[in-house]
């Protein structure tokens, strides 16, 4: 029995951690691509770099709920089983979640501002959110 309760701790704690890691990949991921696809000189990405990834990790935070709920659903929406209710959440948890990453896009685009110009700027901002296929070069 006590072995049986360890291996489950084992195995949520491995799940966990793996989750964490994908999730840190993508956004690993997406911050190489952003910035290589700026092309800024060698000043500018070591001044930008960390500017990004603030936003990229504050961004990511800003839709952890819908994101949640979306997993949450996932069966049923492909099953064509979703309810009233739970589509209800995702609207409004899609909708509380755009106006949190609204508010921080907000913000980044002063800090953004301290160090590239306005084109970079919008390019920043429009590569950041191209889909992972594109980034992992699948599209």
């Amino acid at each position: 029995m006590r072995t049986r309760l360890l291996s489950l701790i084992f195995l949520a704690i491995a799940f966990t951690f793996a989750t964490t890691l994908h999730a840190e990949s993508k956004l690993e991921k997406r911050y190489a691509y952003t910035l290589k696809n700026l092309k800024l000189d060698k000043e500018t990405a070591a001044k930008f770099g960390p500017v990004l990834k603030a936003y990229l990790t504050e961004k990511k935070a800003a839709n952890q709920k819908y994101d949640d709920l979306k997993d949450k659903y996932k069966s049923a929406e492909k099953s064509g089983t979703l309810t009233d209710s739970q589509a209800t959440q995702l609207v409004e948890a899609k909708m509380e979640c755009d106006a949190k990453e609204l508010e921080v896009k907000k913000k980044y685009y002063e800090e953004f501002r301290k160090v590239l110009k306005p084109k970079k700027i919008y390019y920043a901002f429009d590569l950041s959110n191209d889909k992972m296929s594109k980034i992992e070069g699948k599209d």
